[in-house]
């Protein structure tokens, strides 16, 4: 069951509070793994439930549907693109590891 789009919102809201706050920016470079990953979600959006780690190929691929992107101030590239048929993601390449984040189906 797809999230609704109101849901959907908590991804650029994290991407808001993450270009707002420098020591998370370093929490996600610094972060090799989803344990690393999912402690910076739970302190700023914990609606942010799926992750995956990602390959720097996929992470770069072009993508189909593309909503939003941009960098960090810490270099942190991020986009934002619509799977087709399918969910809101999130996709950054940070300094250790490539994620992909989105909102879960209840």
């Amino acid at each position: 069951m797809p999230v609704s789009a109101e849901a959907e919102q908590a991804l650029p809201r994290f991407v808001e509070a993450v270009a707002a706050n420098d020591g998370l920016q370093g929490q996600l470079n610094a972060a090799e793994d989803l344990e690393a990953l999912k402690a910076v979600l739970h302190a700023v959006e914990p609606t942010l439930t799926g992750s995956a780690v990602i390959p720097m190929e996929q992470a770069t691929r072009p993508p189909k549907i593309l909503v939003d992107s941009g960098h960090l101030s810490q270099g942190i590239p991020w986009r934002l693109l619509r799977c087709a048929g399918g969910p809101l993601v999130l996709q950054l390449i940070c300094g250790r590891a490539n994620f992909a984040i989105w909102i879960e189906a209840c």
